[in-house]
């Protein structure tokens, strides 16, 4: 079977103009303050928002209710996630087989704009006195560290 053609899905979804293409199968695109990686993955596609590149430190106990707090108000659309090497972040998948340019756009929106919302109020609460911890310390660096789906 072959890989789906994700520039393709991308067209569909009406984005296609909005993304930079990093390799065949990733993504990724600005939105708002945040940014968001889409890839193919096996048979399975993911939008990713990468935050922060570790839990606050001295606050991790409220940070992970808060973040617990943001997925139940987000209805299943998207969820936060603490990924093996420490990155926060927030992401939406699903299996590619049967996904139509709508569906994507709707994961994709969705995991962007709870990301642009959200990366900005968790900022607030706890990443006042470690903003290099952030995904806009330093946005190139931020960039190039971010995690990548395999």
């Amino acid at each position: 079977m072959a890989a789906p053609d994700l520039q393709k899905l991308l067209e569909e979804a009406g984005l296609a103009d909005k993304v930079a293409r990093v390799h065949d199968n990733l993504f990724r695109m600005q939105w708002g303050s945040a940014f968001v990686i889409v890839a193919i993955s096996g048979s399975a596609i993911v939008a990713i928002a990468p935050l922060f590149r570790a839990v606050p430190t001295g606050k991790e106990q409220a940070f992970y209710r808060k973040l617990l707090e943001h997925n139940a108000h987000m209805g299943g659309m998207a969820s936060f996630a603490i990924q093996p090497d420490g990155w926060v972040v927030l992401h939406a998948g699903r299996a590619v087989k049967g996904l139509d340019g709508t569906e994507l756009a709707t994961m994709v929106a969705s995991v962007g704009k709870f990301a642009d919302d959200f990366d900005d109020k968790l900022i607030a609460e706890f990443y006042a006195e470690q903003p290099d911890a952030t995904n806009q310390g330093t946005v190139a660096s931020a960039q190039a560290d971010a995690p990548v789906p395999d």
